[in-house]
């Protein structure tokens, strides 16, 4: 064999298997991820009589203990959140269908969201399906396919991505790099205000911009169905035994002066939510008002602990009293 080809076999050769170390890596560091370990603790919580989904704001604002002192449950039946940052309802489907799969038959199944979370279409490009959204690889992919869309490109690649766990868990990577990256942009400046979720300020620019530009989406949401994901988890919840109670979640007391007390929300929006939901049986609970201290908020979006507790503790009572545990 010729030297330059040799050496160029042998080259090929290693960066073959620099990327099947590469591969194998990632695969360890992914073990813990959110997705995976919600997905452990639904293996180990069958006789759980509660389910909370959404993403975000109910995977730190649903406080199970609270809950399950006040809607009467105690262990090993008790509520089991599987609420998930950075995810979308898709995601949030397929945990409560994961979570049935293993035995998992709630009386209650809890759905937290804000704004307009239930009928915005879900379009992704695959640089979107990333951290908690990595599930989409793995865990039922071709069924979850059918409730978002990806162009005839990213179909491809995403079929070429999901059989390489450098590809599908790069989130793990690139977090460390992230927090990295911002560890060195603190050098020198004031600290930012963060919490378990991130930055606030992050948090912030999920926000709309202003009134006027919530409103007129207000007006074009109304006209929008419940996208199929949302419409999957009322009807599967239902179809196992589940009472299923989609929840407004609580909002700072500027976000609910300024967007939810406007009345294209109230009487619009709102409205047409709950005669959706409500003709797939499910039933709508406003709890947008029921936290007005800004005390309570941790940043623009989400609970602080405390808050979470207080929280947690009135939906359990509000639900014992419509829906006492079986």
């Amino acid at each position: 064999m010729h030297p330059p080809k040799r050496i160029f076999i042998l080259a090929l050769a290693g960066i073959l298997l620099l990327l099947i170390a590469l591969d194998r890596a990632v695969a360890r560091s992914a073990q813990n991820t959110v997705p995976r370990a919600l997905m452990a603790r639904a293996r180990v919580s069958a006789d759980a009589k509660a389910v909370a989904l959404g993403n975000s704001v109910i995977g730190v604002g649903f406080n199970e203990s609270s809950f399950d002192a006040a809607m009467g449950l105690g262990k090993p039946d008790g509520a089991i959140n599987l609420g998930m940052g950075g995810s979308s309802a898709v995601e949030q489907l397929l945990m409560l269908r994961y979570a049935l799969q293993q035995g998992v038959r709630p009386r209650v199944v809890v759905f937290g969201f804000f704004d307009f979370q239930l009928t915005h279409p879900l379009e992704y490009v695959t640089r979107d399906l990333i951290g908690n959204r990595a599930m989409l690889y793995y865990l039922e992919p071709e069924y979850a396919r059918a409730f978002y869309h990806l162009s005839l490109h990213d179909r491809a690649e995403f079929e070429i991505m999901r059989h390489f766990e450098m590809f599908v868990d790069r989130g793990t990577v690139w977090e460390r790099v992230e927090l990295f990256r911002r560890a060195l942009a603190q050098q020198g400046m004031p600290s930012e205000k963060a919490n378990s979720m991130g930055r606030a300020v992050d948090f912030a620019m999920l926000e709309y911009p202003s009134a006027p530009e919530f409103i007129a989406e207000c007006g074009r949401a109304s006209r929008n169905p419940l996208i199929p994901s949302v419409r999957e988890i009322a009807l599967q919840a239902e179809a196992a035994g589940a009472k299923v109670y989609f929840v407004e979640m609580p909002m700072p007391p500027d976000h609910v002066r300024m967007f939810y007390d406007q009345p294209e929300w109230a009487a619009g929006y709102r409205a047409h939510l709950q005669q959706m939901l409500g003709d797939l049986g499910a039933t709508y609970i406003d709890a947008s008002h029921w936290m007005p201290d800004q005390s309570a908020f941790a940043d623009p979006l989400h609970l602080t602990y405390e808050g979470a507790q207080e929280f947690s503790r009135r939906l359990g009572e509000y639900l014992r009293n419509i829906a006492p545990p079986q």
